[in-house]
């Protein structure tokens, strides 16, 4: 199957939802656990996988929940192989690290949103695989139940009012074999300081610690911070990633933040950046592995 137009439809999105306008859709959702398949994992009742530090790397077969006051949005696919990926690590500090793409040139161009260029050679996008037919259970009044596209996407939004607890997402089976996964819902995050005022005071060098109250026992937060590039499905040079054990604070290192902003936004007027607060739980289903993953987030701008 040829998912080339698949897959310039999904980078679209991602770069128009970087550039949403704070009108509600990035503001909140919940989060993630497990329930019966061989090897499903999670810390407890509400919780997610992972120790003290930073779990970078998880897996990109992924199955996730954003919800708000008014909203929710389930999004999942399953890769048939591991996606490119540009970025490598350069340096870490506590929870974050800083990620770099060496600048590369391909001649002839790559295809654009179906391939990327790397070390001077266009790598394509893996297809997707389909695990047949999901039922939603907790997302809604009733049990929903999701068909893959002709691609392999899930998909699912709703704007009816609905507080989630907990959900489980049952797989009939497909290209990859029937599993079950449940997951209950962080509350949201609530700032104690204005983080946007605390990015546009940073002096060069200069830490910045967020801050938010009540810390969700067993979650974990999330974070990755682009430019102006990355915002509009553009391969940024640098670009800045935090995860690790919700804490009530995140601190995000002076040296990084100036590696990021060193070329300034380059493009576009979006300048957002979110922290999401998840619980998950993961699970195998043939040769893959398998993350639910459901979030609250709040949003914060900044743009040098």
């Amino acid at each position: 199957m040829n998912h080339k137009y698949f897959i310039f439809a999904l980078l679209f999105i991602v770069a128009l939802a970087a550039c949403d306008d704070g009108d509600g859709k990035s503001t909140n959702v919940n989060n993630v656990n497990n329930v019966n398949n061989v090897n499903n994992v999670n810390n407890g009742d509400c919780g997610a996988p992972g120790d003290a530090g930073p779990r970078f790397g998880q897996t990109t077969d992924r199955f996730e929940l954003r919800a708000g006051e008014g909203w929710r949005v389930f999004s999942g696919r399953i890769w048939d192989g591991a996606p490119p990926d540009p970025f490598a690590e350069t340096a870490r500090e506590g929870q974050c690290r800083l990620l770099e793409s060496a600048q590369s040139f391909c001649d002839p161009p790559c295809e654009w949103g179906t391939e990327v260029c790397i070390d001077g050679t266009c790598e394509p996008y893996p297809g997707l695989r389909a695990a047949g037919a999901l039922t939603l259970t907790g997302v809604a009044a009733e049990p929903v139940t999701v068909n893959p596209d002709e691609f392999g996407n899930y998909t699912w939004d709703s704007p009816n009012p609905f507080t989630v607890e907990r959900l489980t997402v049952a797989a009939a089976g497909g290209d990859v074999p029937a599993f079950t996964l449940e997951a209950c819902a962080p509350p949201a995050i609530t700032p104690v300081s204005d983080w946007s005022a605390l990015m546009e005071a940073r002096a060069p060098g200069e830490d910045v610690t967020l801050t938010w109250s009540a810390p969700a026992a067993g979650a974990r937060v999330y974070l990755r911070m682009t430019t102006g590039i990355g915002t509009h499905g553009g391969v940024s040079p640098v670009e800045v990633e935090c995860e690790g054990p919700d804490t009530g604070a995140l601190t995000l290192p002076g040296a990084y933040l100036d590696e990021l902003y060193a070329d300034g936004w380059s493009c576009g007027e979006c300048g957002d950046n979110t922290l999401r607060r998840y619980f998950a739980a993961e699970t195998t289903a043939g040769d893959a592995t398998l993350q639910l993953r459901v979030m609250s987030e709040t949003t914060f701008w900044f743009r040098p």
